[in-house]
């Protein structure tokens, strides 16, 4: 269909070129007889625009039949005798002359055609090579203000690791070095052990971070999936985080699930997730404040949610919280800021999502889902049997 209506576009394209040549050669000839009724004039004057009209406008079809057309009716109207095909010696020429000077602007206007259709081209293709250069250039542009900010981020993580590995670097030492006294009691000692153990696990949590973001990043962060009963995840939560709670004299209190509802999930790595958001949330309450541990179910996904009566957080601070190295505030001791991505990341890999409800001076809950387990398959907290997962 598309092409049979080309077809007939060409066709009457073609008919409007030849129709033209024939209107300007009968202008030409009506041109000449006008100006013969006032006395002698050339003959092939009019004629000669006519044939470089059809030319430039029709191309070398309709300039040909411009020129045979000319001769014709110049040979019937305008030479002895009149009417007839018969010409003299000057007559022919007369023609000979006019179709050089045809065949002469029929020729140039091809070549200004041609060159016209390649000037087009070569321009359309310059115009292309610019259109390419300017995306390279935006491109290498951009390239380069991602470089910029990548190694600005290198720096302030370089930065900030530094600074946090080294003031539990520097407790470990200068725990080491008081060791070395001899005359330190059973108490100082057994107090200085502490103070280098804690130190110790600082650095462990920190590289860990630090590990598990470049796996996420190179897409290498596995999940071994199993049935886990959400009341054990609290469970482990309680067991780990209690302790602490109550050294800076906080409750913190797990609301049992409904019986039975259980997650597919990687245990540890939610442990991971639970342990982080926990851990600030002691950080954050201030005495007798509160944090609690919930769970609800809905369909195919249980929802988790911590909550905690702390200080809350600004809504400009919200949507980056859960950024790669981000902090709220340079002093607030929250390490180099890879908890909550990190978390966001392994939830996001169970095929979940995380978000954070908050405002100043009401506290924080932070949610996040995981897909519910099948009622039918039996629950484990980690029996090694679950099913392993590289997310990429």
């Amino acid at each position: 269909m598309f092409g049979s209506s080309q077809r007939s576009e060409n066709l009457r394209t073609s008919l409007a070129r030849y129709a033209l040549t024939l209107i300007v050669t009968a202008i030409a000839l009506v041109a000449t007889l006008i100006l013969r009724r006032d006395g002698p004039a050339p003959s092939f004057l009019f004629f000669v625009p006519a044939v470089a009209i059809s030319a430039w406008y029709g191309g070398p079809g309709p300039a040909i039949l411009a020129t045979i057309a000319s001769l014709l009716l110049i040979d019937l109207n305008f030479l002895a005798p009149g009417g007839s095909l018969r010409i003299d010696r000057v007559e022919a020429l007369e023609i000979i002359a006019f179709i050089i000077v045809a065949g002469t602007i029929i020729s140039t206007m091809e070549a200004l055609h041609r060159a016209r259709a390649l000037a087009e081209l070569r321009a359309a293709e310059l115009k292309r090579l610019n259109d390419e250069v300017g995306r390279s250039y935006d491109a290498e542009r951009e390239k380069r203000h991602d470089a910029e900010l990548l190694a600005h981020a290198r720096e302030e993580v370089l930065g900030v690791v530094a600074h946090d590995l080294r003031n539990p670097l520097n407790l470990i030492i200068t725990s080491t070095d008081l060791l070395l006294e001899e005359n330190l009691n059973r108490e100082r000692r057994t107090e200085l052990l502490e103070v280098a153990l804690r130190a110790g696990k600082q650095m462990n949590r920190l590289i860990g971070d630090l590990l598990d973001s470049v796996r996420i990043h190179a897409g290498k962060l596995t999940l071994d999936l199993e049935d886990v009963a959400v009341v054990m995840i609290f469970h482990q939560a309680e067991e780990t985080f209690r302790p602490l709670a109550e050294k800076r004299n906080i409750s913190l209190e797990a609301v049992p699930p409904e019986d039975g509802v259980a997650v597919r999930a990687d245990p540890l790595r939610i442990a991971q997730v639970v342990g982080n958001i926990v851990s600030n949330a002691i950080k954050f309450t201030p005495e007798r404040g509160n944090v609690t541990l919930r769970a609800s179910a809905d369909g195919n996904h249980v929802a988790i949610h911590i909550t905690d009566t702390g200080p809350g957080i600004a809504p400009a601070d919200l949507e980056h919280l859960f950024e790669n190295f981000w902090q709220a505030r340079r002093n607030d001791h929250r390490g180099v800021g890879l908890g909550l991505a990190i978390a966001k990341a392994v939830v996001e890999a169970h095929g979940g999502k995380i978000w954070c409800e908050s405002s100043p001076g009401h506290g924080s809950t932070f949610s996040f889902t995981l897909p519910r387990a099948t009622p039918s398959e039996p629950y484990a907290v980690a029996s090694g049997a679950g099913r392993s997962v590289s997310v990429v």
